[in-house]
């Protein structure tokens, strides 16, 4: 059913589905078809938007929890709207003791279940390191909150784990667990004897700053308490859409919205998989419900020359281009010069956007994802040494190779999967390579070449 006017609907704990109800007349008076309802699935405690999800299977508790939706969705359905769900499959929550998940694999390492539902890379050159997830939470330097005494060892649903500042929680291993049942958590105290426990964790506390240059695992963007999930994963997306898909087939949605489907490997797939779930899951939809096919967008900001995959099966995006648009009729082409001038007087930088804009992406590679860059940069080493042709370039010469593609990368993103790649994935390389390779230099060009023949 495609919905003739959605009107959006943010639930938070101040806003209810009970909250909704009585507005559902006003709703069909307007002529909404649909109502466009934020994230339901629960989210961390408090949470004013629901994009912070810690338990994607269960109905929001603050929200009203699962009786409370079904008596939202009767409502909006004697109005005749229906309502499409947002969703959230690139990330969770963590890093506050309130992720079952994420707990888990804090717990147990590599040895947990979860611990393929997220990007981690467990492999480091550092011993030190190896096998251990970074956990950059703290305040200030690991040294320094652990001499402040803001690390506690405490019993958290009757396991013990550190705790940091009364909020953030890092369970122990098991053996650990095991060895200090009944010890007096006092002995532990002290910073050396508490310090000597962590190293011994499958986790290692940081400095929040420190994030960018340390971490080992996939955030959404840079933000440290949403840690990115392995949605390609079949055991990972089932667990993720159990909810939606039951919701679905019970004829209490008409279809969803799907939350930053760019931050996913590979969006091509999983549209597909999502497409197949819900017609799937359609076959058990009640007498009265809408008809299917299940209503899905996507939430994908496109350029102004960008169309949206033809092979996504999906029914178009949230609108984002449509609102560039607008909001195009509102700036005048004739301010960018004065403005230009203006930020050269106050800040003694160039005046031409392109420059500052490359200046401004060096700086979030540099600052925000070094550890990432590093990574990638590792990688291709790796791959290099195996090739007598390309042994004797070191990591630095492909970091530096990687960084001047990204920095004049014309595009959000490629759809590349490693088996194949669209027509536009070409063109976008090309344009990346000639910029980067202005960059470079001959001395450097060679490099570029080689990471582009390689992708």
């Amino acid at each position: 059913m495609i919905p003739r006017a959605t009107y959006r609907v943010q639930f938070h704990k101040d806003f209810p589905f009970d909250a909704a109800i009585p507005l559902a007349p006003y709703w069909a008076d307007l002529g909404i078809s649909h109502v466009y309802a934020s994230p339901i699935g629960t989210a961390r405690a408090g949470s004013n938007h629901g994009y912070d999800v810690i338990d994607p299977a269960r109905v929001n508790p603050e929200l009203g929890g699962e009786e409370g939706f079904r008596a939202l969705s009767a409502a909006l359905k004697a109005e005749g709207i229906g309502i499409i769900l947002d969703i959230v499959p690139n990330h969770v929550a963590v890093g506050q003791g309130d992720n079952p998940w994420w707990l888990d694999v804090l717990e147990k390492g590599e040895a947990s279940p979860y611990a393929s539902f997220f990007d981690i890379d467990w492999r480091s050159p550092d011993p030190a390191l190896d096998g251990k997830l970074i956990a950059p939470f703290l305040g200030a330097p690991y040294a320094e909150v652990l001499a402040s005494g803001d690390l506690k060892l405490e019993k958290r649903d009757g396991r013990l784990a550190v705790v940091a500042y009364g909020a953030h929680v890092f369970p122990l291993r098991p053996e650990d667990q095991q060895a200090l049942a009944g010890t007096d958590l006092a002995r532990i105290g002290d910073s050396d004897s508490l310090h000597q426990l962590c190293e011994r964790q499958h986790w290692r506390l940081a400095w929040w700053r420190a994030a960018g240059d340390i971490i080992n695992w996939r955030r959404f963007f840079d933000i440290t308490e949403l840690a990115g999930l392995r949605i390609e994963h079949k055991r990972v997306f089932d667990a993720v859409h159990a909810l939606p898909s039951r919701l679905y087939a019970e004829g209490l949605i008409d279809g969803v919205r799907i939350d930053h489907i760019d931050g996913l490997a590979d969006p091509t797939a999983y549209c597909r998989r999502l497409r197949d779930t819900l017609e799937a899951a359609g076959k058990f939809r009640p007498e009265g419900a809408a008809p299917g096919p299940a209503y899905i967008v996507v939430e994908k900001i496109l350029a102004s020359n960008e169309q949206l995959p033809p092979d996504w099966p999906v029914d178009g995006t949230s609108g984002y281009d449509f609102l560039g648009q607008v909001c195009a009729l509102l700036h005048d082409d004739r301010a960018a010069k004065p403005l230009g001038r203006l930020w050269h007087r106050l800040s003694g930088r160039s005046p031409d956007f392109h420059a500052e804009e490359l200046v401004a992406r060096r700086m979030m590679l540099e600052r925000n994802f070094a550890a990432q860059l590093n990574a990638t940069a590792g990688a291709f080493a790796r791959l290099a040494a195996s090739v007598r042709e390309t042994r004797d370039i070191g990591q630095p010469a492909w970091r530096r190779g990687i960084a001047w593609l990204l920095e004049g990368f014309p595009a959000y993103r490629t759809y590349g999967t490693g088996d194949a790649a669209p027509d536009s994935d070409v063109d976008i390389r090309r344009r990346a390579v000639s910029i980067a390779i202005d960059v470079a230099g001959p001395a450097e060009a060679h490099v570029i070449r080689r990471i582009d023949a390689w992708l």
